[in-house]
C-alpha cells in the first residue's frame, strides 16, 4: 500500500494457467513473441509498442534485414498498468450539477454495506442513476440531459465522488471519468437487465492469464492493419498497367514487362534496358529506310485504293446491264404485244355489248374514254345520293346535273349506264389497260446513262479498254431506241414486231479478271512486309530508349512486388488465440462462472433451466443465456426474465477480482411479494461483501430490505429522495426511512440532527436542519399508525390487528393540532412554502427544537388519550 491508500488488487492466477500462457506465447516467431511479452509484463500496448513490432514483423519476413535481438523471456502474468484500491467504498456523492433536473447542493452518503434511495417515480432516481452509469461499468450507459425547463444557461455536467480506501479519502471529479477507481463499481438497470437476457455478454470480468489473450488478439490486429494499411498503399502507387501506358504498340520491352513478376523476368528486362551510342546510330539508319519506302508503297497505296474503286463501280454497271437484258428479250416483246392485243380485244367487246345502245344524234363522242371517264364520275357521285338500300334513281328523283324531274325514259337511261360499267368485259380492259400502264412506266424509267462524261469508271475503260466501251454503249443505245418504240405502242396500243437486243455480260467478266490481277500483283508485293519489319524496328529502339529512361520506375515496381509478395506470408494468428483462449477459459474460468450463475439462480429461487452457450472469438469468451435452446424472453415472464438477469448479474460480479461495489435502480419492477423478498434477502447477504447501493420507489421491498437488515443486524443507511412540487426533483433528506420503523416512534432522529446541527459550520447546519425536520415529519407517519391507530393497520403487514381498534381513540382538537405541525414540519424541510400564504424562511436551530418539543408533547397527549380511555 502506498501513501494514498493505492493497494493494487492481486488476481489469484494458479501457476498452471500461467505455465500454459506463457508456454503457448513461446511457440510463435519473435516478432509475436515480442508482443505477447508486452502484454503479459502487464503494459498496455501503445503506438510505439505497435511500430517496434511492425519492424521486428518485416525482419521476420524477409523484407528488412535483421537488427540485433535481445532474447526474450516472458514475464509472468500481471495486471496491466492501472492501479486498484482494496478495501474501497463509495462514501458520499455531492455537488451534482447539469443532471437532468436535478436539485443541486444535494449530498448522499453511503454505507459500506447497505445504502438505500427510496422515492415515488419522477423523484429523481433515475437522473443519480444514469450519473453514475457514465463513470461506473453498466451494460447500457446512457446520455446525461440537461434541464430542458430551466431557462438559465445550461451548466456542464459535473460531481464529486468521495471514497474511502485504508483509512484515506480519495475525492475524484465526475470530469475525471477515466480514472481506475471508477471501474470498480458497477450498475444493474432494467436496461442493463435486458441486455442480460437478450444479447451475447462479454465476460467482462476474468483472470489476468485470461484477459491477456484478448489483449493479444487486439494488439496483433492493429499489427495487421498497419502491414494492411501499406500494403494497399504499395499496391496503388505501383500498378503494372499505368507504366505500359509508357509505351505505344507491342514489342519485345512490352513482352518483357509483361513478365516482370518473376525474378527471372526482372533479369530480362535489366538486360534490354540499357540503350547506347551505337543503338541511336541504328535507330536513325532504319527510320531512313521506312521513310524512302514508305514514300515508294504510297504510290502503291494508292492505285490498289483506285483499282478497289473501278471494281466496285464496274459491278454496278454490270448489275444494272444484267437488268435491262430482263426486259428487252424477244419474250418480253411477245408478252407486250399479247398485252396489247387483249386490251384491244377487251374493248372492242365493251363497246359492241353496249355503248351502241347510248348512241344519239343529240350526243357527240359516245364511246370515247372522255364519254367513260363522265359516266364514272357521275356514278360515283350517284352513291352519295343514295339513302340505307335505296338505289339511285328512283321514282320522283332528280336529274344530278340539271336538276329536273327524272322521266321515266331518263330512269331507265341511267340505269343502263351502271349496268355497262358493272359489265365484265368493260373491267378486265380497265384491268388490262392497268396493265399496259404499268408496262410503259417501267420502260420510261430506266436509266440508260450508264457511262456519264468525266465519271471515273467511263476514263478508266476509256483509257484501258475502249473497244469494249463502245460495244457496250452501242447495245445500250438500241435498248433506248427499243424502249421509246415499246412505250410509244403501249401509248397508242399498237402491235409492231420487234427484235431483241442483250448486252454481252462476258465483256465485264474479262474485264473483272484482269482487275484481280492487278490488285493482286499489287498486294502481293513485299514493300508491305519490308515496311511493318521496319516499323517493328523502330518502335522496339524507342522502346528500349524509353526503358532505359525509366528503368528505375519498373525497378521500384518489382521491389514492391518482392515486398508485397513477402508481406503476403504474414500470419496472424488470431484464430489460433481464440481456440487457445476457449480451451483455457473452459478450464480455469467458464465453468466456474456456470456454478456461480446456477448457485446464485437457486438462491433466488430462479432454477428455471437456463443453459449458458459459450463462445469466442477474437480472443474474447461471450456468453448467451438460453432456454430450451430459445431466448428466454420468448418463454419467462418480465419478473423472470429480471430474476435471471440478476443471477447473471451477481455471478459476473462474484467472478471480478476488482468489484468493490454494485449499484441497483429498481431491481424488483414486475416482481411479486415473495420475489420481493428473495431479492432482498440475497442482496442483503451482499452486501456484507461489498457495497450494495439501491435506488427503488418499492417502499414493500424497501420494508423487506429493512427487516433483513434488522434479522442479520446488518449496517444501512437508508435515504428519501423526493420531487418538490412536482418541478424540483433529487431533494435528498439523509437518514430518513420509512414510517413504520421503530426509531421513528420518538423524535430520537430529529434529536440526532440537531445535535449534529449545532456542531456544523453554517453551510452544513442548514441540511442538518433541514434532515431533522424531515425525520420529524417521519416521527409523526410513525405517530398516525403507531399512536393514533395503534397499530391497526401498518404499511407493509399483510395482517390487519382488529383487537387493537379498541384502544384506537382521539380528538378533532388533537388531530388539528398533528396537522397543523406535520405542515410547518414540510415546509422547513422543503425550504419553501407549499403556498403563497406562507414566505419563505431559513429554518434554525431555535424552530427545529422547538418543534421537537412539541412532538413530544402531541405524542404525550397521544399516549394520554390512550391512558383515559384505558
Amino acid at each position: 500500500m502506498n501513501e494514498n491508500g493505492r493497494n493494487e488488487v492481486k488476481k489469484v492466477v494458479g501457476d498452471s494457467l500461467e505455465n500454459e500462457v506463457k508456454k503457448f506465447a513461446n511457440e510463435f516467431p519473435y516478432w509475436i513473441k515480442y508482443l505477447a511479452n508486452k502484454i503479459l509484463s502487464g503494459n498496455e500496448i501503445s503506438q510505439n509498442d505497435i511500430d517496434e513490432t511492425y519492424l521486428y514483423l518485416l525482419e521476420d519476413l524477409g523484407i528488412t534485414e535483421k537488427t540485433t535481438r535481445t532474447e526474450i523471456t516472458l514475464s509472468g502474468l500481471h495486471d496491466n498498468e492501472r492501479d486498484y484500491y482494496s478495501n474501497l467504498m463509495l462514501s458520499k456523492l455531492e455537488n451534482v450539477e447539469g443532471v437532468n433536473a436535478l436539485l443541486e447542493g444535494q449530498s448522499i452518503e453511503f454505507s459500506p454495506n447497505l445504502t438505500i434511495i427510496y422515492g415515488s417515480n419522477g423523484s429523481g432516481k433515475s437522473g443519480y442513476t444514469r450519473l453514475l452509469k457514465n463513470v461506473f461499468y453498466s451494460k447500457s450507459k446512457e446520455k446525461i440531459l440537461s434541464n430542458i425547463y430551466s431557462t438559465d444557461i445550461v451548466k456542464p455536467v459535473n460531481a464529486n465522488f468521495i471514497f474511502k480506501s485504508e483509512g484515506n479519502e480519495i475525492s475524484v471529479s465526475y470530469n475525471n471519468n477515466d480514472h481506475s477507481i471508477f471501474e470498480q463499481f458497477s450498475v444493474f438497470d432494467g436496461k442493463s437487465a435486458v441486455k442480460h437476457i437478450e444479447s451475447k455478454n462479454e465476460f467482462e470480468f476474468k483472470p489476468a492469464g485470461l484477459n491477456f489473450f484478448g489483449k493479444f488478439a487486439d494488439a496483433l490486429s492493429h499489427v495487421e492493419k498497419k502491414l494492411n494499411n501499406e500494403v494497399t498503399i504499395k499496391q496503388q502507387g505501383t500498378n503494372i498497367n499505368n507504366l505500359l501506358m509508357l509505351f505505344d504498340g507491342n514489342s519485345e520491352v512490352t513482352e518483357a514487362i509483361q513478365a516482370i513478376n518473376t525474378d527471372k523476368g526482372f533479369e530480362n528486362l535489366s538486360k534490354i534496358a540499357s540503350y547506347t551510342e551505337k543503338n541511336t546510330k541504328e535507330k536513325e539508319s532504319v527510320q531512313k529506310k521506312y521513310e524512302e519506302l514508305q514514300i515508294a508503297s504510297t504510290k502503291k497505296d494508292q492505285e490498289i485504293r483506285n483499282l478497289n474503286t473501278i471494281k466496285k463501280l464496274l459491278l454496278q454497271v454490270k448489275q444494272s446491264v444484267e437488268k435491262f437484258n430482263q426486259y428487252f428479250s424477244n419474250e418480253m416483246f411477245e408478252k407486250a404485244n399479247q398485252a396489247i392485243i387483249e386490251c384491244l380485244e377487251k374493248e372492242e367487246i365493251a363497246k359492241n355489248e353496249g355503248v351502241e345502245n347510248f348512241k344519239t344524234d343529240n350526243l357527240n363522242g359516245i364511246g370515247t374514254s372522255e364519254w367513260k371517264n363522265f359516266i364514272l364520275s357521275a356514278e360515283k357521285f350517284a352513291l352519295l345520293q343514295e339513302n340505307g338500300n335505296s338505289h339511285y334513281p328512283k321514282n320522283e328523283d332528280h336529274c344530278l346535273f340539271c336538276q329536273q324531274k327524272l322521266s321515266e325514259p331518263a330512269q331507265k337511261l341511267i340505269i343502263n349506264y351502271r349496268k355497262f360499267i358493272e359489265s365484265v368485259s368493260e373491267k378486265k380492259a380497265a384491268e388490262l389497260q392497268n396493265k399496259l400502264n404499268k408496262a410503259k412506266k417501267l420502260y420510261d424509267d430506266l436509266d440508260f446513262n450508264l457511262f456519264p462524261p468525266n465519271n471515273i469508271l467511263t476514263n478508266w475503260l476509256i483509257e484501258n479498254y475502249p473497244i469494249e466501251l463502245e460495244i457496250i454503249k452501242h447495245s445500250i443505245e438500241k435498248q433506248q431506241i427499243l424502249a421509246e418504240k415499246i412505250c410509244s405502242d403501249i401509248q397508242n396500243k399498237v402491235v409492231n414486231e420487234k427484235v431483241g437486243v442483250l448486252i454481252e455480260t462476258n465483256i465485264f467478266e474479262t474485264i473483272e479478271i484482269e482487275l484481280e490481277k492487278s490488285l493482286t500483283i499489287l498486294n502481293t508485293g513485299n514493300q508491305f512486309k519490308d515496311l511493318e519489319r521496319l516499323r517493328n524496328s523502330i518502335i522496339n529502339l524507342e522502346h528500349k530508349e524509353k526503358l532505359s529512361l525509366h528503368f528505375p520506375k519498373f525497378e521500384n515496381y518489382f521491389n514492391m512486388q518482392v515486398w508485397l509478395n513477402k508481406a503476403s506470408k504474414a500470419n496472424f494468428p488470431k484464430q489460433k488465440i481464440t481456440l487457445k483462449e476457449k480451451e483455457l477459459s473452459s478450464k480455469y474460468f467458464s465453468e466456474n462462472y456456470v456454478s456461480i450463475f446456477n448457485n446464485e439462480c437457486q438462491k433466488l429461487n430462479g432454477d428455471f433451466g437456463i443453459e449458458i452457450n459459450r463462445t469466442s472469438t477474437a480472443g474474447k469468451s461471450y456468453r448467451q443465456l438460453r432456454l430450451k435452446g430459445k431466448n428466454p424472453n420468448t418463454i419467462l415472464s418480465e419478473g423472470e426474465q429480471k430474476v435471471i438477469a440478476t443471477a447473471d448479474f451477481l455471478a459476473e460480479m462474484k467472478l471480478s477480482e476488482i468489484n468493490r461495489g454494485i449499484i441497483f435502480d429498481d431491481p424488483v419492477t414486475s416482481l411479486d411479494d415473495k420475489r420481493k423478498n428473495e431479492i432482498a434477502t440475497r442482496l442483503v447477504e451482499e452486501a456484507e461483501l461489498r457495497q450494495v447501493i439501491i435506488f427503488t420507489h418499492d417502499l414493500v421491498f424497501v420494508s423487506n430490505l429493512l427487516s433483513k437488515c434488522e434479522q442479520q443486524e446488518a449496517e444501512f443507511l437508508c435515504h428519501w429522495i423526493e420531487n418538490i412540487d412536482g418541478k424540483n426533483p433529487g431533494a435528498i433528506y439523509l437518514n430518513n426511512a420509512p414510517s413504520y420503523e421503530k426509531d421513528y416512534k420518538t423524535s430520537g432522529k430529529a434529536q440526532n440532527y440537531l445535535n449534529e446541527a449545532k456542531k456544523s459550520n453554517p453551510q452544513q447546519r442548514e441540511e442538518k436542519i433541514k434532515n431533522g425536520f424531515a425525520a420529524l415529519r417521519t416521527s409523526y407517519e410513525a405517530q398516525v399508525v403507531f399512536g393514533l391507530f395503534k397499530g391497526v393497520v401498518q404499511r407493509f403487514n399483510e395482517r390487519v390487528s382488529i383487537e387493537s381498534l379498541r384502544k384506537v381513540y382521539f380528538t378533532t382538537e388533537l388531530i388539528d393540532e398533528l396537522l397543523e405541525s406535520y405542515a410547518l414540519c414540510c415546509r422547513f424541510m422543503e425550504g419553501h412554502s407549499h403556498s403563497d400564504k406562507y414566505s419563505y424562511k431559513k429554518p434554525t436551530i431555535e424552530d427545529l427544537n422547538n418543534e421537537i418539543k412539541r412532538f413530544d408533547e402531541i405524542k404525550k397527549k397521544i399516549s394520554s388519550c390512550k391512558k383515559n380511555k384505558s
